[in-house]
């Protein structure tokens, strides 16, 4: 396929630009299908430029990806009962990101129980002592798939019972500023260092600076789930139309609680819009 895929590119005795990790075997194939070609290693700094701003395809691919998580943690929610174990609960994840038409993980997918402990699909060791999710139990998701080659990243938050009143306070302090980070997230309107201060500023009026999650607020995704830039001091080239970006503020006391909420967006003109969709109302199950 890759083979049949690059000649049809007309490409033979051009001069192509690869990732210089890239795999042995692809680059022999690569080689073979074009013998007159010249390849030539491309910096990873060449390469992340090239990435940052995605074509409609792109965005609608990542779109389809966004839609198969919403999808699928809408059944893991609607799966989740009083005293279910947080092993059961593990395996539900891995279940429906594959049942939704997930390729695979674009990373492995975690749950984090009343802020620390967290359960991770397809690596729960049989040795560990599976916990009930009892009333009063925070969890925190974040999972994500790989369709056709292209990420998703997302995290919401549930509580089994009635939520810690705190708890429920810090939810809707990044409910909230998340839709204003969007908000914010215009062609050329922000850098992602201004959008994390941003971001940390409207949080500490609502009284959780210190609980909030500073190393960053967020990153590009695309082909990979972690790409440049990050949205963390250091990076100050303002955002652009077209780039993607997974936002998540975080808040948490450990062993008490940890609310997360992560979304894909696309900046576009004035904005940036939404391409995991899943409802900000509090998640409580009773």
């Amino acid at each position: 396929f890759l083979a049949e895929s690059v000649r049809a590119l007309g490409l033979d005795g051009q001069v192509i630009g690869v990732p210089k990790m890239l795999w042995g075997q692809t680059l022999l194939s690569l080689q073979a299908a074009l013998p007159a070609a010249r390849f030539v290693a491309l910096s990873d700094e060449f390469i992340d430029r090239v990435r940052e701003i995605k074509d409609p395809d792109e965005i609608e691919t990542l779109e389809a990806a966004a839609r198969i998580t919403d999808a699928a943690f809408a059944d893991v929610i609607a799966s989740i009962r009083p005293g279910m174990l947080d092993r059961d609960l593990a395996i539900e994840v891995d279940y429906q990101l594959k049942k939704h038409g997930g390729d695979g993980y674009s990373f492995i997918p975690a749950v984090v129980i009343d802020g620390h402990g967290a359960r991770y699909a397809r690596t729960w060791v049989d040795r560990d002592e599976p916990r009930p999710l009892n009333h009063g139990t925070s969890l925190a998701f974040d999972l994500g798939v790989r369709y056709r080659g292209y990420c998703s990243d997302f995290g919401r938050s549930a509580f089994i019972g009635e939520p810690d009143p705190t708890a429920l306070a810090a939810w809707q302090s990044i409910t909230r500023v998340i839709q204003l980070a969007m908000a914010e997230m215009g062609d050329g309107r922000i850098t992602p260092n201004g959008i994390h201060d941003f971001v940390v500023d409207e949080v500490s009026k609502d009284g959780f600076r210190e609980q909030f999650s500073w190393y960053a607020l967020g990153h590009a995704i695309g082909m990979d789930v972690h790409e440049n830039p990050w949205m963390t001091p250091g990076f100050e080239e303002p955002i652009r139309a077209g780039m993607c970006f997974a936002l998540e503020p975080k808040i948490g006391i450990p062993g008490r609680f940890y609310v997360r909420c992560e979304d894909v967006v696309v900046v576009e003109g004035d904005r940036a819009r939404p391409l995991t969709r899943y409802p900000y109302d509090p998640i409580v199950i009773e």
